[in-house]
Parts: structure tokens; sequence; C-alpha cells
């Protein structure tokens, strides 16, 4: 009788996991359903004299997830998936049209990539509804599929921060400034949710760098460095510590803590780049001196991309050399030695934070892109974050 019973138990537990799956998938199917629907009653009242601000941010944001999803379709092949920007008003140009002939030869094998991968889309804003606050060019890049292999490598690759290395990085920042060069940088917007937003984020702040200022709207960007998921992980060993050892697992956790650091502290002197600290500070100087901010979207209760909030919740005092976790990844340095080249795309001096939390969706739905759509009333609160004052404030 006993096997029989533990047999029972473990069907009623599959049964559990499928159904809780379907309801999800079905929630998540139904929201989505929404985010595209809402889109006619939105179009009528567009350039209404009296719209306020609020309503036209929302608007630009429910736009760049519109293209986002999209690209999101567009990959999995889903029926009427062009509807996502045609209601919209813009149209999707391919890469022979955005590139010149050169640069499709010089950069075929990353062409090839995107045409069999479809990442991104470029968007041009057409004349039928002209609206102020949509950009005349739009560059949408979608998420993971979890089914994509290539998906599942580029989000390991933000992980250890060798997602520079890819070909989405490579003929994403081709089209990115040739876009800017043919049609002004100020007239291009770019838009990612999750990998796409890690994505966008890299290329914009390379280009930022050279003093190219991109305006970027990035989706739930993940902050899963290994260094920020090390910090997560710590949380989780000193609540268990506590669990089980009430009275001494705090004091066991400190010994654990210190011994981890110094041993971690002697391997990274010991391999430390001289100049990589230098070279950090540089960048971030160089940042905040053109003034770069882009837009981050980041709901409270996504564990992928709450670690945002954080780093830029301690306020910069004195050196900005003080902090080194708040500009410097130590783990950059470590992965060159194993991995070879390596950018902290996610360790930024300043960002608009456009901040949200969903406490009934939490974790999972917490980082789907519909939470940002569905609902113009939806509760948010928006922080000019800055670590390093801008020369010019």
């Amino acid at each position: 009788m006993a096997p029989r019973r533990e047999l029972n138990n473990i069907e009623c537990l599959g049964g559990a996991v499928v159904g809780r799956w379907a309801y999800v998938h079905a929630y998540d199917k139904c929201k989505k359903k929404t985010a595209k629907e809402i889109v006619r009653e939105l179009m009528l009242h567009a350039n209404h004299p009296q719209d306020d601000a609020t309503s036209r941010k929302f608007m630009k944001r429910y736009i760049l997830g519109r293209l986002v999803y999209g690209m999101y379709d567009r990959f999995k092949r889903a029926r009427k998936y062009e509807e996502w920007w045609t209601e919209v008003h813009y149209d999707l140009w391919e890469l022979d049209k955005v590139l010149t002939k050169e640069e499709l030869n010089k950069y075929a094998t990353a062409v090839e990539y995107e045409h069999k991968n479809k990442y991104f889309g470029v968007f041009r804003r057409n004349n039928v509804f002209p609206l102020a606050e949509f950009p005349d060019w739009v560059v949408a890049i979608r998420g993971t599929h979890l089914l994509s292999s290539t998906d599942l490598k580029n989000d390991l690759a933000i992980v250890l921060e060798t997602l520079k290395s890819s070909k989405l990085i490579k003929i994403l920042k081709v089209v990115v400034r040739r876009l800017g060069k043919d049609y002004k940088y100020c007239n291009v917007n770019v838009t990612g949710h999750s990998l796409g937003a890690a994505a966008g984020l890299l290329v914009c702040r390379r280009l930022a760098l050279k003093g190219c200022l991109v305006e970027g709207h990035f989706f739930n960007p993940p902050f899963v460095a290994l260094e920020s998921l090390a910090r997560t992980c710590a949380h989780a060993v000193k609540h268990a510590l506590m669990r089980v050892f009430p009275a001494d697992g705090e004091k066991l956790y400190e010994r654990l803590k210190n011994a981890a650091w110094g041993a971690s502290s002697t391997a990274f002197q010991a391999v430390v780049e001289p100049d990589g600290k230098k070279k950090a500070l540089a960048e971030f100087a160089r940042l905040a001196k053109v003034n770069w901010s882009p837009y981050l979207y980041v709901n409270k209760y996504d564990v992928i991309c709450k670690t945002f909030l954080s780093h830029f919740t301690v306020a910069m005092h004195g050196s900005i050399d003080e902090d080194r976790k708040m500009w410097y990844s130590t783990v950059t340095e470590f992965s060159k030695w194993f991995l070879g080249k390596t950018e902290s795309f996610h360790l930024l001096p300043s960002a608009h934070l456009v901040v949200i939390e969903t406490f009934e969706e939490r974790p999972y739905r917490a980082h789907k892109l519909w939470n940002w759509m569905v609902d113009p009333q939806l509760p948010y609160e928006f922080k000019q974050a800055k670590l390093i004052p801008s020369p010019h404030t």
C-alpha cells in the first residue's frame, strides 16, 4: 500500500505542477492579448490637448513595448505579428535598407546571425499619425525564448560579462551607429526587454563613451552578474544558518564571510589588471560628462533587475574610489583570465529609474513585459539617479 500511496502523491504533485504551469501560461497569454488590444482606445485619445505628461509618457512606453513584443512574435512566427507595429503606424525596415553595401559585406556573418535569430527590428515612424512623443526611428530588441539555445548562451554571457563578444552586439552596434550617422542620434531610440535590454544598454553605453548619445528605454534590464548573484547566495546562506542555528547562526555566517572575503581579496590582488580600476573610473567620468542617462524600467519584485535599485541607493560621498562596487566589477578582471574580453554594461553612473511593484505577481510575472503596458494608471516612482554629478548640473 505504501508504494501505491507514494505513487499517488507523485501523480498529485505532477498534476499540480502541470496545472500551475497551464494557469500561468494562460494568464500571461491573456495579459499579452490585453496589451495588444487596448491600442485602439489609446490611439483615439492620442494628441488630445487635455492629455497630461503622465498619459503621454505611458503612450510612448506602450508603443516601445509593442515594438518589442512584435520581435518576440516574429521570432515565434506567431499569427499577425505585424499588427504589433502597423497598428501604431511604424514600418519595419530590413537591414539591407539600413546598412551600406560595404557594411553588409563586412559584417555578413553577423547579419546572417540576426536573420536566423531575429533578435531586433529597425522601425521608422510613418506620417499617418505623427505624435511628438513617438521617435522617428526605433531599434527594438526581444528578450529570451527559453527554447532557444542561442538565447540561453547569451544569457550566460550576461552573467559572465562576456556579452560584448556576441554577434548580436556586433551587428546591433553597426545598425544603431548607421542610423545615428544618417538620421542623427537624437532621432533614434533603442529599446529592449530582458536580454534585449542588456544588449541595448551595452551598445548605447559604448556609443555614449564616444559622445554619440542615443535615448534608451530598457524594460527589466538584467543585473545578474556573478558578483550580484554571489551576494544573493550569501543572503540565502545567512537565512538558512539563522534557521538551523538560531543562537549561533549569525556568528557562523560572519566567520564564513570573513574567510571567503579574505581568500577572494588575496586572489583578486594577485590577478587584477593594474589599470582596470583606472579605466573603469575614466569611463564613469566620461559618461557623467556627456550626461547619458538611460531609462530603466524596474519592478521591485523582479529578482533579475531589482539590483539596479540598490546600485543607485547609496549616495556617493567624497571620492568615487571609496566604493568600488558602485563602478567596478571584480568579476570582469577574474573573467579575463578564463573567458577573454569582458565588459560590465550594467554599472552606470546615472539613469532615469521608473519603478513599479506588483505584489500579487511576484516573482515570475514581475519580469513580464506586459506589466508596463496594460494599465495606463499604473502607479510608479520616477527617480533621476546619479552616482557622479554631471559637470553641467
